[in-house]
């Protein structure tokens, strides 16, 4: 499984090449959104960033991918995810580490397009899968 962050979600939504390109090349695994990233795309349809109501958004999304809830187990990965960065000196803002963790507790990859979690020492404690939305 591969869990998607708001910017390559809000990407392909918004049809943009690099993401169709990059979830075109992971068509074989499935695709996940942390209840975050739904969230964050509703608020996009909300605040017009995305030419779409939040229930039509919803169903697409719903339809594509899983949504993974975000629980108090989820909670606990982030803080055990946080600790663990933050002793490498890459500690992560507090929403991404959430999205993160939902990867890391679902065994999945975090597809990311912030490059603070493409680094090494951040990669030994979770596996990530980069997002260059540049490359359009």
């Amino acid at each position: 499984m591969i869990v998607l962050d708001s910017t390559l979600l809000s990407d392909y939504l918004d049809g943009r090449d690099a993401a169709r390109e990059f979830l075109d090349a992971h068509e074989s695994e499935a695709w996940a959104v942390s209840a975050i990233v739904l969230y964050e795309a509703q608020m996009g349809a909300v605040h017009g960033s995305l030419d779409a109501d939040p229930q039509t958004l919803t169903q697409a999304i719903t339809t594509a991918m899983d949504v993974l809830p975000v629980t108090e187990r989820t909670a606990a990965e982030a803080t055990a995810l946080q600790e663990a960065l933050l002793e490498r000196g890459l500690p992560a803002d507090h929403p991404d580490a959430l999205i993160a963790a939902s990867a890391r507790e679902h065994g999945a990859r975090f597809a990311t397009a912030e490059r603070h979690f493409w680094d090494d020492d951040v990669q030994s404690v979770l596996s990530v899968a980069p997002y260059d939305p540049r490359a359009d």
